[in-house]
């Protein structure tokens, strides 16, 4: 049974669109007799504008039978280039809330879509003491991958399909060998035909235990709870608790360059842009494939290599 407190950030058209038609039923499709969030709460925090839209939606009406749904409505103008104020806006008061009514915490966001059994399996690492799961969801374009969701739920592995073939090119950029490397390397892979190797110095705690140091913490989770968590488990097995992010193609765009990818240069990106505290997190890597494919170790260790490589130009 889940005990959390969800909170989302909707606002403008397409994230309302996306929100409604994508995300709210994944959240349905999750629901089963061993998760069915009778004791959680789901905060939605917008400007307001959309509220009658999201009422009406038949996935907000439905999924409504099953949790307490809340609005909050933030003043000042909520868009995407000021979306990092408003997420913190949002962090403080789902802190607050989750520390008081002793309720896990999930930061989510609009374009978030779960795959079969993520909310079952994450909730049971809890139950084995840990105050955090950091799941990496996969990169997806929205505009391409949108219609291979209306159907059906999808197996985990259908899913992969989905995510493998319609990528976002902020993670296609990523790729450490594509000669047009990206010029925001928070996430870099690798790959073959049938798998990715990610490493990252951004990860993403979906789920955490609240605590009161968390209050003051930024909108970014991924880059301000991780050096504070004490006892988190990383999963590295994307199958495990599937998830991916629907994101525009306008997003992030251009997100390449027209070099190929360079440690040294990497590095130096980094003192510029990355906590120090966050440079080890390279050391983490998830797999994404089917659960049936074997795990490409070689991936694994080409990828250490040029970690090892970073982290000694950044004197770690």
């Amino acid at each position: 049974m889940a005990n959390l407190c969800i909170s989302n950030l909707v606002y403008g058209n397409v994230y309302t669109h996306i929100f409604l038609n994508y995300h709210l039923k994944s959240v349905l499709e999750n629901i089963t007799e061993e998760t069915n969030f009778n004791n959680s709460v789901y905060f939605i925090f917008t400007d307001g504008g959309n509220l009658d839209q999201i009422k009406a939606h038949e996935n907000f009406i439905k999924l409504s039978t099953f949790i307490p749904m809340s609005f909050f409505v933030i003043q000042g103008g909520l868009n995407y280039q000021g979306r990092y104020h408003f997420q913190k806006v949002q962090m403080q008061h789902t802190v607050k809330y989750a520390l008081e009514h002793h309720l896990l915490m999930h930061i989510s966001c609009a374009d978030m879509f779960y795959g079969p059994r993520f909310f079952t399996n994450a909730l049971h690492y809890f139950s084995l003491g840990h105050e955090a799961i950091i799941v990496q969801p996969a990169r997806v374009a929205f505009e391409s991958a949108a219609p291979l969701l209306s159907g059906a739920a999808l197996s985990a592995d259908a899913l992969f399909e989905v995510a493998f073939n319609n990528l976002h090119p902020l993670w296609t950029s990523a790729n450490w060998d594509n000669p047009y490397f990206t010029n925001i390397p928070y996430h870099l892979i690798w790959s073959d035909e049938k798998s990715i190797c990610f490493r990252g110095f951004s990860l993403s705690p979906l789920i955490v235990v609240p605590q009161e140091w968390m209050l003051s913490a930024s909108g970014c989770a991924d880059m301000s709870f991780l050096p504070n968590l004490k006892n988190q488990y990383f999963s590295e097995d994307w199958t495990e608790m599937p998830c991916i992010e629907l994101q525009q193609l306008m997003s992030f765009y251009p997100p390449f360059s027209r070099k190929c990818a360079n440690t040294g240069t990497l590095a130096q990106w980094a003192k510029k842009s990355i906590p120090p505290d966050n440079y080890a997190n390279l050391n983490r890597y998830m797999m994404f494939k089917k659960s049936t494919d074997p795990i490409n170790h070689e991936l694994i260790t080409q990828s250490q290599i040029v970690v090892d490589s970073i982290l000694v130009e950044l004197g770690k």
